[in-house]
């Protein structure tokens, strides 16, 4: 799965940008979010802050699809993996009262780990553990539903093998926060919870945030829906908060993460030592809790989310000053969406959503496109597959693998992904029709790709 997100998910290339965005970008978003709810029913709530005051907020779909009760600024929604930042911030805590220390074996909070003794409090932070990810396991799947203890959460990994040598490489781990969850009500005596509450809610000023659980009764929450195979909505699956814990369980609204960003780098959190610390790009440019690269030469600390029926994007560019926040409950994506609202500040090409309609070509054209290609972004290039199979066109994120993706044409150089129509490719062709470049349209944003072979 992780590796299917990576067309849906790409940073842009490097261009270049306009030095400021000194105009009134309001309309232009406004337009920008009207076509992504009208053509693509987006579900959720956006909001743009720039120089410390907010230029646009609005909130699009539905909160409650059975009642009708529409998304609005102050809904609350699952904000997924946005949690690490918060857990990362309550860890950097204890460390600057030197409760604990970032060089802290994790054997010394769980005496029989296995490998405990290699693995350090930062390894968990910047996911260089090697510890698998609990919630890719095969095992984990038939109890996504179940409000698991911490005991039966990490028993599901504690004995799973080492992915590599803990510290010298990188890979995204739920397990290395769910840890970290653990280790914060060891040291301090409190449940996470409650020293999330007191020590980083309370403190940053946020009057809408919350550590979810399954029982949690909360005002103005909104429920998650995905699309059906009819093209419909329906329920999202459910997935017990209890299971992803410190990993991804708080619940928030677009205002109160434009605040927190704001305390956050205000040090009302942390101090600045302990942020030049999280917002360090260590391997694979993760910092703790954060993603630091550069987009379009602006330097960005970023995170993004998902759960069934939620995705979620914060951005903040420090340089620009300014603050991105997009969070669906339609299992909608988010970070690109957040891209594009950062391209329009920015004054960059942005191509408005439309209508996308499948037409008829002749099978003979599809030859023309099978091949290597390449999207190049300032983290690295990513490669991928065309191939034609029983008349189609079909992209293959990874060409070791089975797996692929449907291609429908819109026209005879011009195709849609067929489980996203807001994703496109469009083939730039010579005088004798073979392909000169192409480019990937996600969200309205226009990124290049080279053909290899």
């Amino acid at each position: 799965m992780k590796k299917l997100i990576f067309i849906l998910c790409l940073s842009s290339l490097i261009h270049g940008p306009k030095a400021s965005a000194q105009r009134n970008d309001m309309p232009l978003l406004d337009s920008y979010m009207d076509a992504q709810d009208s053509l693509n029913e987006f579900s959720g709530a956006v909001l743009v802050a720039s120089k410390g005051k907010v230029i646009y907020q609005k909130a699009f779909g539905y909160a409650d699809r059975e009642w009708k009760q529409v998304n609005a600024i102050d809904t609350k929604f699952e904000i997924c993996s946005l949690t690490k930042q918060f857990t990362a911030t309550a860890i950097l805590q204890l460390a600057e009262q030197h409760r604990l220390n970032l060089e802290d074996k994790l054997s010394l909070y769980f005496p029989r780990y296995p490998k405990g003794d290699s693995v350090t409090l930062h390894m968990l932070l910047n996911h260089t553990s090697g510890i698998a990810d609990y919630s890719s396991l095969p095992r984990f799947e038939g109890l996504r539903r179940v409000p698991l203890t911490k005991d039966s959460v990490i028993s599901l990994f504690k004995d799973q093998p080492y992915l590599f040598s803990p510290g010298t490489r990188w890979s995204y781990s739920n397990s290395n926060y769910f840890l970290l969850g653990c280790i914060i009500e060891k040291v301090t005596g409190q449940s996470y919870d409650a020293f999330l509450l007191n020590n980083v809610i309370l403190r940053a000023g946020l009057g809408n945030t919350a550590v979810n659980h399954s029982d949690s009764v909360l005002a103005n929450r909104s429920r998650g829906y995905t699309r059906s195979e009819s093209g419909g909505w329906k329920n999202a699956e459910d997935f017990a908060m209890e299971s992803v814990y410190s990993a991804g369980s708080v619940i928030s609204t677009v205002t109160d993460l434009f605040h927190w960003q704001q305390a956050l780098w205000d040090g009302r959190i942390v101090s600045r030592k302990m942020l030049a610390k999280m917002t360090t790009p260590y391997l694979n440019n993760y910092g703790y809790g954060l993603m630091i690269d550069t987009f379009h030469r602006h330097l960005r600390i970023s995170h993004g989310g998902a759960i069934p029926g939620f995705t979620s994007y914060l951005g903040y560019f420090p340089a620009d000053d300014l603050h991105i926040v997009v969070l669906s409950n339609d299992f909608g994506n988010s970070g690109p969406i957040g891209d594009a609202l950062a391209d329009i500040v920015f004054g960059l090409p942005v191509e408005t959503p439309h209508r996308i309609v499948e037409r008829s070509i002749n099978a003979d054209v599809l030859q023309r496109y099978p091949g290597k290609y390449q999207v190049l972004q300032s983290s690295g290039p990513t490669n991928f597959e065309l191939v034609v199979d029983a008349g189609k066109l079909y992209l293959k994120p990874n060409p070791n693998s089975n797996f692929k993706m449907e291609l429908k044409p819109e026209s005879e150089t011009r195709f849609f992904f067929a489980r996203d129509h807001d994703q496109e490719i469009e083939f730039i062709l010579d005088s004798r029709n073979n392909v000169v470049k192409a480019q990937l349209i996600s969200k309205g944003m226009k990124m290049e790709i080279k053909k290899r072979s």
